[in-house]
């Protein structure tokens, strides 16, 4: 009796947290999973300043990118908190990411400065309330360079009191342009500047494949510094092998275009398709000609 009471009362106590596990999950759902942005700064030869801007937001306990975001962008923010030099609005794709380049409208209040601040702001919406994030940045260079013996040099510098100078202690990868990723140059995986914000390294890639005429083009990098952003500059060199055109694609071959095929293998491929319609041809006469002799019978 004891045990069929115990039985009863397991039972509802199973069916009364089976019924809340479904209010508590919907009120979990109904609050807002913050969104969360990032700002990255790139420069390219020196010339072309963008951002881009990640968007994502924790569902199910893992980060998963926003696509349809709306962040604006400004270079600088005031007192209050509200940006100063609109870069423009961005919309995220599909994998959280957007990208915007600096417009030459603020040239002038980029040359004001030797550092600026990057502000993003994702305003509210039905998904996610307003977000905001930011980034600063000094303003600097890479150059890239190279000298006898295959030696690869790159100098970083920095503006300061309106001239150009050195920096020690940063990060530079040196690499070649590939199609898929930038490809290193030797083992070293990265190399520090000294105290002229030079760094050397020897290229060690042996008859690596060029264009035409054997160039290959050089990558001097700065990734993801806290204080100078992403930095890449290239240079085009002839230490590459000739890449000489491929023409089998025309000759004679199984792999070959339609009109370059074996003739073997044309003529059985027609002598199959000439015997299979002659025959279907000559089924066809014989069953008019039979078709006619009937009707000669029926008349006589």
């Amino acid at each position: 009796m004891k045990r069929a009471l115990y039985n009863i009362c397991f039972g509802i106590c199973c069916i009364i947290l089976n019924q809340l596990t479904p209010n508590f999950a919907s009120a979990q759902d109904s609050v807002k999973s913050p969104l969360v942005l990032t700002v990255s700064y790139f420069s390219k030869e020196n010339q072309v300043q963008y951002l881009t801007v990640n968007a994502k937001s924790k569902v199910s306990g893992k980060f998963q990118p926003v696509k349809g975001a709306v962040v604006n962008l400004f270079l600088g923010k005031d007192s209050t908190g509200k940006g100063l030099g609109s870069i423009g609005k961005v919309l995220t794709d599909e994998k959280g990411k957007a990208v915007a380049n600096i417009p030459l409208a603020l040239a002038q209040l980029w040359k004001s400065s030797p550092s600026h601040l990057f502000f993003a702001v994702a305003g509210k919406s039905n998904r996610f309330d307003e977000a905001t994030a930011e980034t600063s940045i000094a303003k600097s260079r890479i150059v890239l360079d190279t000298a006898a013996d295959k030696i690869i040099m790159a100098t970083f510098s920095e503006f300061k009191g309106n001239e150009w100078g050195p920096v020690k202690g940063v990060e530079i990868k040196l690499g070649i342009k590939r199609l898929g990723a930038d490809l290193l140059i030797n083992e070293e995986q990265s190399y520090t500047t000294d105290s002229l914000g030079h760094v050397k390294g020897e290229f060690k890639r042996v008859e690596l494949p060029g264009d035409v005429t054997g160039n290959i083009i050089l990558v001097a990098k700065v990734e993801d510094n806290d204080q100078y952003g992403n930095l890449r500059f290239e240079k085009a060199v002839p230490w590459g092998t000739k890449a000489a055109p491929d023409y089998s694609f025309f000759h004679r071959a199984l792999w070959a275009s339609q009109f370059h095929s074996p003739v073997w293998l044309i003529v059985i491929a027609y002598g199959i398709i000439i015997s299979v319609w002659g025959t279907i041809i000559y089924l066809l006469f014989l069953l008019i000609k039979i078709r006619k002799l009937g009707s000669q019978e029926q008349q006589q």
